[in-house]
């Protein structure tokens, strides 16, 4: 009678679980977006939230929460009830960086955040001001060995994508850099065009015109493959490993179902196997699509996790 009873109570726990699985969502769904209006990640997150909403048949709306290196976004969604109602899609820097830049985070991302999928690698592209006299990275390289200091790096801030990137090449290749850190990615490009940095990592989607208008050269692509808007070779080809890479992926507060998890995974996961959604979404905003399983997500984000906090103890990036 025991089991009986025992195999019954089992039967209604995944009668229950089948039910809520089938029923979500019933109501709108948010998708916080913890960068501004217009990033890649910001596009990618409005793209996947009106495909969601057509597929599902209900509502998802992105919720932009910006400030203070995305921490602000990444508390709320942390914190948020862990009922399927709350999705994010954070970047590289909210999930692996700003847990070796911050003593003190509101947030744990390896505990606070459920890995949902790995939406793509966000590729980038080391590019120098037309007159500086280089057509490789390796050219550049040898300069900044033979004129250490002389030329300048631009940055978004002290453990931003480029500057941990002028790093690597420095320690790689003994070239030595002035870094320049500016507050926004509009500063770095503005001062680039202008000359007064010579240096700096950015999506090739963004520097594409440049390119183009002669205004900038391109030297190699950071990503896994080389990019389809500028003809660079990656950095492997260039003769440089990288270590790490910048990517944008999906993440829910821990403890939300797993069947709901695994349900937004297999949507979002056929966007990324679409070719007319990378096309359309992805390619221009210099996005590779990844996707896998969120138990895959996981473990890459723990690994990505050790890797970035060895680059930052070369670039002797101290905690804040």
């Amino acid at each position: 009678m025991r089991i009986q009873r025992f195999v019954w109570g089992v039967s209604l726990a995944v009668s229950a679980a089948c039910a809520w699985s089938q029923a979500y969502p019933s109501r709108q769904v948010r998708i916080i977006q913890p960068l501004g209006v217009g990033s890649p990640g910001d596009l990618i997150s409005r793209a996947i939230a009106q495909s969601l909403s057509q597929t599902l048949g209900q509502a998802f709306v992105v919720e932009n929460k910006v400030g203070a290196n995305g921490i602000i976004g990444m508390e709320a969604c942390a914190k948020a009830p862990p009922d399927g109602y709350t999705l994010c899609i954070p970047s590289f820097s909210q999930v692996t960086m700003n847990p070796v830049l911050y003593a003190k985070l509101p947030y744990e991302p390896l505990k606070d955040l459920a890995p949902v999928i790995n939406i793509g690698v966000i590729n980038s592209a080391v590019v120098v001001n037309a007159s500086v006299p280089v057509n490789s990275l390796r050219e550049l390289m040898e300069l900044g060995k033979a004129k250490p200091g002389q030329l300048n790096w631009g940055s978004w801030g002290l453990g931003s994508f480029p500057h941990l990137y002028a790093t690597v090449l420095q320690n790689a290749s003994g070239a030595s850099f002035t870094h320049v850190p500016y507050k926004s990615i509009d500063q770095v490009v503005t001062s680039l065009l202008a000359g007064d940095v010579q240096v700096t990592l950015n999506t090739p989607g963004l520097m594409q015109p440049f390119v183009k208008s002669g205004k900038v050269k391109v030297l190699a692509i950071v990503g896994k493959r080389r990019s389809p808007l500028l003809d660079a070779p990656t950095l492997k080809e260039a003769g440089f490993e990288p270590p790490i890479l910048s990517w944008v992926g999906m993440t829910a507060p821990a403890g939300t179902p797993k069947d709901i998890i695994l349900r937004i995974n297999t949507e979002v996961g056929k966007l990324l196997a679409d070719p007319k959604f990378v096309e359309r979404v992805l390619t221009p905003v210099s996005v590779d699509p990844t996707g896998g399983t969120p138990e895959e997500f996981g473990e890459f984000m723990r690994i990505d996790r050790d890797n970035a906090a060895k680059v930052a103890r070369m670039a002797n990036l101290k905690m804040e």
